[in-house]
């Protein structure tokens, strides 16, 4: 796949396919390619590079951070500019200069660009009220538990990533481009998996029988946000055009391996879940049959690995058996605080504080537990539901904000992907928006996604 190929120039004998924004399906032809482009994409591959490496070898996390730096001012001008942000999405804890982190330096200047070209840059208005719930939120709940620069900075990150999706969703082009380098990020956070063995954490399984499940977060510090992040590689993996086909029979393994190493049992569900959208998005009528034919194709294959002694011994696999025999050892017993691991325990906890509030409080919310910092005598652990969460945060007045135009949005792309044949320009893209909309509705259930920038991704695309 060339994946940084520039639609060919005026008058060039390719001008009408590639003007559809399907440059990335066709052979590279060299001479679409100008210099200047080139140039601009080998420094974007320089700074991919700059993220893997200190995956190799910690002490080259400085130098490292300091040339991706250089990397990023040095295409500020170009569309690759916006790029950056999906490795960084991953590497923002890994990429530091001092005790300052790479991406808090993009911000600023992803800011600075769009500045400079606001008058030119068309806005999704849809997304408004949830910039402005978020912004009031971090003017004047934030401080109470942290200081005003604090919540300016996440004003200037959710920002970021509302910038990042209007820049990169101008062609389909720039987010075949995103997509990829979105999925190179999963794989630099599995080679710092794979090499470093503090970037996992053990969980005592008491329910089965004490036993000790290891499980891998990557660079993303969390094993769910992990599971969920290489799920979406998964996905994109699976549909994004342009992907040589032996390619496309590796990467979704590579994607599954990392899955499980997580021991994630929310990752595993949302990882069924949207390949079963993905199929009703791409076979539509025949949908229910190929579903039909793959869930048993799983069961069959499943049966068959689990009777071979060396599999079920894998770690990846030996954990999740221990996992999930834990979790059915509990229905018979009525405990559905311990089968969602005491979710539904804190949901009703989290649920009566709200409950509590007075009319302003229902409203507008005021609380903070977010994914970054949360009041401590509101909650010891995070939410572990987005819904929840947000009227915590937000207020009744506030959720709907954010979450009435998510769903609309989510319709009208789905009317709009329905009422077009099969194989139409640019269904790749527009269908793992779909997924990743649907990915940001349904993980949610389950997960914190208020109101860290990267996950804003989910909300944003």
């Amino acid at each position: 796949m060339n994946m940084f190929q520039k639609p060919a120039l005026a008058g060039s004998a390719t001008t009408a396919y590639t003007a559809s924004g399907n440059s990335a399906d066709s052979p590279l032809i060299k001479d679409q390619i100008s210099p200047k482009r080139k140039f601009y994409d080998i420094v974007l591959l320089i700074g991919v590079m700059c993220c893997v490496l200190p995956g190799v070898s910690s002490s080259l996390a400085l130098p490292m951070s300091m040339l991706l730096m250089l990397c990023i001012v040095v295409s500020f001008f170009d569309e690759n500019f916006f790029m950056y942000t999906a490795m960084l999405m991953y590497m923002r804890y890994r990429m530091l200069i001092g005790e300052t982190p790479v991406f808090r330096l993009y911000s600023y200047l992803v800011v600075a660009r769009f500045l400079m070209e606001i008058f030119k840059t068309r806005f999704r208005v849809a997304y408004i009220p949830a910039l402005f719930v978020i912004a009031l939120h971090s003017l004047f709940a934030l401080p109470k538990i942290g200081n005003l620069w604090f919540g300016f900075n996440v004003i200037v990150d959710t920002t970021l990533m509302y910038i990042i999706m209007l820049q990169v969703s101008k062609e389909t082009r720039l987010m075949r481009k995103f997509i990829t380098l979105f999925m190179m990020g999963g794989l630099t956070s599995g080679i710092y998996t794979w090499l470093n063995p503090e970037l996992t954490l053990d969980i005592h399984i008491a329910g089965a029988g004490a036993h000790k499940v290891n499980r891998s977060f990557g660079v993303l510090g969390d094993t769910n946000f992990a599971g969920l992040f290489y799920s979406l590689c998964m996905m994109c993996s699976l549909t994004v055009r342009g992907i040589p086909k032996w390619l496309r029979g590796v990467l979704p393994i590579v994607y599954l391996v990392l899955i499980l190493q997580t021991a994630s049992l929310s990752a595993l569900l949302i990882t069924i879940s949207m390949a079963a959208f993905i199929i009703v998005l791409k076979f539509r009528g025949k949908s229910v049959f190929i579903l039909m034919v793959a869930f048993l194709a799983v069961v069959i294959v499943l049966s068959l690995l689990l009777t071979i002694p060396w599999f079920r011994k894998l770690d990846m696999i030996a954990g999740l058996i221990i996992r999930i025999e834990e979790k059915l050892s509990y229905i018979p017993r009525g405990r559905w605080d311990l089968l969602t691991t005491d979710r539904t325990a804190l949901w009703g906890e989290l649920g009566s504080v709200f409950m509590k509030k007075d009319f302003w409080g229902k409203l507008i919310g005021g609380s903070v537990i977010t994914v970054m910092v949360r009041d401590e005598a509101l909650s010891s652990s995070a939410c572990h539901n987005s819904y929840i969460q947000s009227l915590l945060n937000f207020g009744i007045l506030g959720t709907v904000l954010i979450y009435v135009p998510l769903l609309a949005v989510f319709a009208y792309r789905m009317y709009g992907h329905f009422s077009k044949k099969s194989g139409y320009d640019g269904e790749d893209i527009k269908m793992i928006q779909l997924v990743v909309m649907f990915a940001f509705i349904v993980f949610g259930v389950s997960v914190d996604f208020f109101v860290d920038w990267s996950l804003m991704m989910f909300y944003f695309i």
